[in-house]
């Protein structure tokens, strides 16, 4: 039915003709309510006698009546007149994206202005559960006045009735009348996705896939996949990929044809997986500022850190002349942009060139922090096999190995793959640098001096021990500068106090024991180009200050880079890292990994949970299972406090209330008391306090120096703590009387030890120590330490006894929780290991995260420490040229 001039259906009066399509026929309208023009869209006669059609006609008012957003077109009214069916919507000035290809090709950066608000719409869509199944140039409208409007929702699908009853099609009609055995093939010829051309469900990664084919033929000028007949087109599209971009004297750049090629992977799990992230990258590759769009919404948390990491590093180069090397921004340029993250990424490194990232993020199979490496260019990030529980990654000068801490071991790996090699042992590393000389230097402990060795494993010995002032707890985050003999390191106390004059960046060089502060009052580790150095700030603010790298000399006022970035307070380590090159990558929000304290059984199934999610370690639970002692930090304050939590649901109470750190809290055989370790600016205290909180603490021993002390378990009789004692040197099992004493170390074996617990008869001591080079479990016994037998196999940490001492627990190889029977009386004697499930615990961040699991008595069910991903991911930042106006 063609309507004439002056014809009302309800208050819109028709104004004249405008276009018709396959769902409806259009008209330009007046609003006589609100005297505005409208587009007034009515289904055929027709139509609106064939119920499908309707239904159709109908889905898409729903569906687009329920998006608002300035990419898609407004839906203002829908209604019926004598049997018509009408839309009413926004009146847009301009052309279709079809009728400007008539044309020919678009200028790369206008079609990379619409796709990119082609993404933002199709992802407002989706955001609502909606997917459009029909994009394609025609429905595609530029208005006048420049902005992008996505139309015709007849196809769109809501996300709750995905699948029929019978799993096939939804049973839309089709648009091209061809027919699978699976179901019915929607949407236009020429921009289906595989999944729709085989009848299957379409989902938003089928949008993604016609949006690819769009931004293909905006920048060639011709369709990716027409063939001589719609079958043909369909084979292609199931088994073809286009020709390259580039060509016929057009240059695409590599980097807009690789988003392209991702947009049209034929799996689609092998694509962008959502248009939010495709926005993300298209955003990146025409200078636009996505990081604004990354805070207005959150990225989705549907595709592995890898995958964005991959996309987002191929964005900022690739092969041969790209934009980044041949076109990199001139200098006084900065360009920055956010990529969007599904997936945590702890700890990062760039090379020296910044030609490759290294960053630690946990692997897909066992939730273990590992390593991957993404030459800048390359269309994949590389996991590098043999790097579980890597932490603190640092690039060799040349690229061409990572070295990191893993296992209480500092190891290098080839970036390009192979097996680790063992270069030094540690105890809890804190940083490490590779210098222009072979030489490495690193923190291998969260207390005393830097160390130093040769790349090859040889000369490892102290480094800075003749610069430890009696006010240092720690050297750590060693950075080597160009020359590879002077260095910066941060050094000072754990004292956490407003009047530390003492803390702050250092320089020094491995010819000279001499050293001069270039920043005071600075808790943070760092980075510098060639111009700046940058840290964070008191106020937890990413910053940068002048540098000279050949005088190493800092100069002026700090420039803030960004008001926020992500620091750990347990370890003062901050997201950022920097290469020579100007670029810089930060992250705003990470931190220490969250976890929760959840119950597991001997299967590893989830029983219950217990709190909140936290930044926390070291839980141990009370001898009747109703309370549990956890350390929890709190960001805000840069401080780390012990809270005692019901198991039960009941109240949860902050324990501990010292601006120091307090940490590893254990109950007396009672249950009365919580001994635990406080790090002062004097130095480190052990003290015990009565659970009920009612009474201060009561010191034990002081430690002052560079020493640590955490208590591991109380003897039978409640009158001595068997401790971990931390050195220089190592770490060893020492007592200590609980009513105050002097320290007396607990067995001579070689090596270190640490975790040490008494059994519950109070006659043996299981432990950790790594003297035969790996980590394994051992028992001896108790008051006086005579003989030993190895409990693990193949490695293990963290010993608990079961409550009659017929079982011993630990993780073993993989992160597996293990248990071992054992026989205590008389000869003492163990079986065989049985893993129980698989242990994944948050990543240990610092010396003093002895414990992430305790147990029942029964042995029946375990407290874990579990990792828990974030609600909220947020994005990496890189900042290119980064230094360009950090001065202004």
């Amino acid at each position: 039915m063609t309507l004439l001039s002056g014809v009302r259906l309800g208050p819109y009066e028709v104004v004249s003709p405008v276009g018709a399509g396959g769902m409806g026929e259009v008209y330009r309208a007046r609003d006589t309510r609100l005297g505005r023009e409208v587009a007034l869209k009515v289904l055929p006669e027709a139509f609106a006698r064939d119920a499908e059609r309707l239904r159709r006609f109908e889905q898409e008012a729903r569906a687009a009546g329920a998006l608002n957003h300035p990419n898609i077109l407004a839906v203002y009214d829908v209604g019926m007149q004598e049997g018509t069916p009408f839309l009413v919507t926004e009146l847009l000035e301009g052309e279709t994206l079809r009728e400007r290809l008539q044309g020919g090709a678009l200028p790369v950066r206008k079609a990379l202005e619409v796709a990119i608000q082609a993404a933002h719409g199709i992802a407002a869509a989706h955001e609502k559960g909606i997917a459009h199944r029909d994009l394609k140039p025609a429905n595609i409208f530029l208005t006048s006045d420049g902005r992008v409007k996505i139309l015709d929702f007849g196809l769109a699908k809501l996300a709750e009735s995905v699948v029929s009853a019978n799993g096939g099609s939804d049973g839309a009609t089709q648009t091209a009348d061809v027919q699978t055995q699976s179901g019915v093939v929607l949407g236009t010829v020429g921009y289906m996705s595989p999944e729709q051309v085989r009848g299957k469900v379409a989902d938003a990664r089928s949008d993604i896939f016609a949006l690819g084919t769009i931004l293909y033929e905006m920048l060639s000028g011709r369709r990716a996949f027409e063939r001589d007949s719609s079958a043909d087109t369909m084979a292609a599209i199931l088994k073809e990929d286009p020709p390259e971009l580039s060509g016929e004297g057009k240059k695409i750049p590599p980097a807009i044809e690789h988003v392209v090629r991702h947009c049209l992977e034929k799996n689609p799990g092998e694509r962008f997986q959502s248009a939010r992230d495709l926005s993300f990258a298209l955003s990146a590759l025409s200078g636009t500022d996505a990081s604004a769009v990354a805070r207005a919404v959150p990225p989705k948390r549907r595709i592995p850190a890898v995958v964005w990491l991959t996309v987002a590093l191929a964005l900022l180069a690739s092969v041969g002349a790209t934009w980044f090397f041949a076109a990199r921004p001139a200098a006084g340029i900065r360009i920055q942009f956010a990529i969007p993250a599904s997936g945590e990424v702890s700890q990062m490194a760039l090379s020296r060139d910044g030609s490759m990232l290294a960053f630690v993020s946990p692997e897909a199979n066992s939730a273990l922090p590992m390593i991957y490496v993404q030459p800048i260019g390359s269309a994949e990030a590389k996991l590098l096999a043999g790097t579980e529980g890597a932490s603190y990654p640092f690039w060799s000068p040349d690229a061409a190995y990572v070295a990191f801490f893993a296992d209480g071991k500092l190891k290098k790996v080839p970036a390009t793959g192979g097996s680790p090699q063992v270069l030094a042992n540690v105890l809890a590393a804190r940083g490490g640098s590779w210098g222009s000389r072979d030489v490495i230097i690193y923190a291998r402990d969260a207390g005393g001096p830097l160390w130093r060795v040769g790349a090859d494993g040889t000369g490892n010995a102290p480094l800075t021990q003749e610069i430890f002032v009696k006010e240092d707890n720690t050297h750590r985050w060693p950075l080597f500068l160009p020359d590879g003999n002077h260095f910066l390191l941060w050094a000072g106390n754990f004292g956490n106090s407003k009047d530390d004059r003492t803390s702050g960046i250092y320089a020094g060089s491995l010819d000279n024991n001499k050293e001069r502060r270039l920043l005071a009052l600075c808790h943070s580790s760092f980075g510098y180009d060639s111009k700046r150095l940058y840290y964070a700030d008191e106020e937890h603010q990413l910053v940068s200050a002048a540098f000279d790298t050949s005088k190493g000399v800092i100069s002026g006022s700090a420039a803030v880079v960004t008001n926020s970035v992500g620091y750990q307070p347990s370890v003062w380590w901050t997201a950022l890292t920097v290469a020579q090159n100007g670029t810089l990558v930060y992250n705003e929000s990470a931190g220490a990994a969250l976890s929760e304290l959840t119950w597991m059984d001997r299967s590893g199934k989830v029983q219950g949970k217990v709190g909140v999610p936290e930044i926390m370690d070291n839980p141990s639970l009370s001898p009747d299972g109703s309370r549990v002692v956890v350390d929890i930090a709190d960001q805000k304050t840069n401080n780390v406090d012990i809270w005692i939590e019901s198991t039960r649901g009941e109240t949860n109470t902050r324990f501990t209330f010292d601006p120091s750190e307090e940490v590893v809290g254990i109950w007396s055989r009672d249950g009365r008391t919580v001994a635990y370790r406080v790090n002062r600016e004097e130095g480190v205290n052990l003290v015990s306090k009565p659970a009920s909180g009612l009474e201060r603490e009561r010191q034990i021993v002081e430690l002052p120096g560079v020493d640590d002390l955490f208590p591991n378990s109380w003897s039978l009789d409640g009158r001595q703590i068997l401790c971990t004692h931390e050195t220089p040197s190592g770490s060893n099992l020492a007592l200590v009387p609980a009513a105050g004493g002097k320290l007396i170390r607990f067995g001579t074996t070689s090596g270190s030890q640490t975790n040490g617990m008494i059994s519950p008869d109070g006659k043996w001591v299981a432990y950790a120590s790594n003297d035969s080079g790996d980590w394994e479990i051992y028992v001896t016994t108790f008051p006086d330490p005579a003989g030993r037998w190895q409990v693990s196999r193949g490695g293990g940490t963290e010993p608990r006894w079961r409550g009659d001492g017929k079982e011993i627990f630990y993780i073993g190889p993989g992160g597996m929780l293990t248990a071992v029977p054992v026989r205590t009386q008389g000869t003492f004697a163990t079986g065989t290991p049985a893993a129980l499930f698989q242990f994944h615990g948050r990543p240990p961040i610092s010396s003093s995260d002895l414990f992430s699991y305790d147990v029942t008595r029964d042995g029946q069910r375990f407290l874990v420490n579990r990792y828990v991903k974030p609600d909220r991911i947020t994005p990496l930042t890189i900042v290119l040229n980064a230094s360009a106006d950090s001065a202004k």
